[in-house]
C-alpha cells in the first residue's frame, strides 16, 4: 500500500513538471513569434517610409517641371525682378520657354531658387540639353547621395527643339 501512494506522487510531480516544462516552451515559442514580428513591423515601417519619401520626391520633381514648361510664373514678368516672383514659370507659352527667364532663373542665388520653387529641404538641378544631350545651360547642385529623381520634358528654347531637365533629390 506504501509502495503505491509513492508511486502515485511521483506521478502526480511528473505530470507538474511537465506542465512546467510545457509552460516554459510555450513562452519561449511565443517570444520567439513576437521577436520576429517585431522585426518585420520594423522592417515594413522602413520601407514605407523609404516609399512614402521616394513618392514625395517624384511629386515634387513633376510638379516643379510642370511649372517650368506649362506657366510663365507670378507676376507672369518676374524676370525683371526675381526677387519679387511668388511663382517660377519659365515659359512664354505652352512648352516654349523664354531665354529671359531661363537666364533670370539661372543667375538666381541657388538658396533664393530652392525657396521660390517651394523645394526647401531638397536639392535641384537644372538643364537645359539640345537633342543631342549635349548641356546648353545648367543651373543648381550636383546630384549627391539618396534617391533622385529626374523629369525631362521636351520644350522649345530659342527657336530649337530641347530637352529640359529637372532633378530632385534629398
Amino acid at each position: 500500500m506504501l509502495l503505491t501512494s509513492m508511486a502515485k506522487c511521483r506521478c502526480k510531480m511528473r505530470k507538474g513538471q511537465i506542465g512546467s516544462i510545457d509552460l516554459f516552451i510555450a513562452i519561449f515559442i511565443f517570444l520567439i513569434l513576437l521577436s520576429v514580428l517585431v522585426g518585420m513591423w520594423n522592417l515594413y515601417s522602413t520601407r514605407l517610409n523609404e516609399g512614402i519619401e521616394y513618392e514625395k520626391i517624384r511629386l515634387l520633381a513633376f510638379h516643379i517641371s510642370d511649372t517650368f514648361v506649362k506657366t510663365p510664373g507670378y507676376p507672369s514678368a518676374w524676370e525683371n525682378s526675381p526677387s519679387s516672383a511668388e511663382a517660377i514659370g519659365l515659359a512664354s507659352s505652352g512648352r516654349v520657354l523664354s531665354s529671359a527667364k531661363v537666364d533670370a532663373f539661372i543667375a538666381m542665388n541657388y538658396s533664393a531658387a530652392k525657396q521660390k520653387i517651394k523645394a526647401e529641404g531638397y536639392d535641384f538641378k537644372f538643364r537645359i540639353k539640345d537633342l543631342s544631350n549635349n548641356v546648353l545651360l545648367a543651373s543648381g547642385a550636383n546630384i549627391t547621395g539618396g534617391t533622385a529623381i529626374a523629369v525631362e520634358r521636351y520644350v522649345k528654347y530659342e527657336n530649337e527643339k530641347a530637352i529640359m531637365e529637372f532633378a530632385v533629390w534629398k
